[in-house]
Order: C-alpha cells, then structure tokens, then sequence
C-alpha cells in the first residue's frame, strides 16, 4: 500500500491505535477519513467540466471522473451523467449535436 501526504500521516497515527483492525474496517475508517472530500471534489470537477480540446479528451477526462463520482456513489442515473457530459460539450458541438443527451453516448 502506497499512501501520500495526509493519509500517510494517518497512517501513521491509525496504526499506532489500531493493532488488530479486519480489513473491512480500515476500508470504512479509510473512507469515512477520506472518501467525502474525495467525492465531493469529483462531483464538482464533473459539474465544472468543461470541453477546451478534442471531443476525445473531453470524453477521457469526463470517463475518469464519471468512475470518480460512481466509485463513491452508486446511485447517480445514466441521465445525470448524460445531461452533464452534453452541458461539458463546447457550444458549437452542443449545438450539432442537438443539445439533448444524444451526444451523449460516448459516456
């Protein structure tokens, strides 16, 4: 395992208190430590992405944060990320592509 920055530290400090922990838990005191802001700042990258380059880096960059976001929850509709990935779109794309979510199956 290869933690960096804060959650090496926590680490550190988790280990010394917890001698005996299942894996399991350390998942759940991992997540709760750290899974939120994770999710949160996915969830925002998402909303604010927007397309600067090629439709392919676009759908990259939008793909790497869709796991992100699923990752964390599970429960966001193939809709949400469909209206997202449209709205991400630069207007001249939006625009040929209908503005609707049918631009959307590169998701």
């Amino acid at each position: 395992m290869h933690l960096q920055e804060n959650a090496a530290k926590w680490w550190q400090a988790y280990k010394r208190t917890h001698t005996n922990v299942a894996w399991k838990q350390f998942i759940t005191d991992m997540q709760e430590t750290f899974g939120l802001d994770d999710h949160r700042s996915a969830l925002n990258d998402l909303l604010d992405l927007k397309q600067t380059s090629t439709v392919e880096d676009y759908t990259s960059h939008f793909k790497s944060l869709q796991f992100d976001v699923s990752m964390h929850d599970g429960h966001y509709s193939p809709l949400f990320f469909a209206t997202q990935y449209v709205r991400g779109l630069r207007d001249d794309i939006r625009a040929v592509a209908g503005g609707g979510t049918s631009g959307a199956s590169h998701c």
